[in-house]
């Protein structure tokens, strides 16, 4: 009986460490993707500046 309780609380912290490594994952993958998008907006603003430029 202490063995089968034994392996199941293992498997209980198994499952709450991939639960947490999945949501770590989700964090950073959201960061990145910020981060891509802040990017692009900067490229957008440096290319938009610089044809305004050219227009006046």
């Amino acid at each position: 009986m202490a063995k089968l309780a034994h392996a199941k609380a293992e498997e209980i912290d198994l499952k709450r460490t991939a639960e947490l490594d999945f949501e770590i994952d989700k964090g950073y993958l959201k960061k990145k993707k910020e981060d891509e998008i802040r990017v692009r907006l900067d490229e957008f603003a440096k290319e938009l500046a610089r044809v305004s430029k050219q227009r006046k």
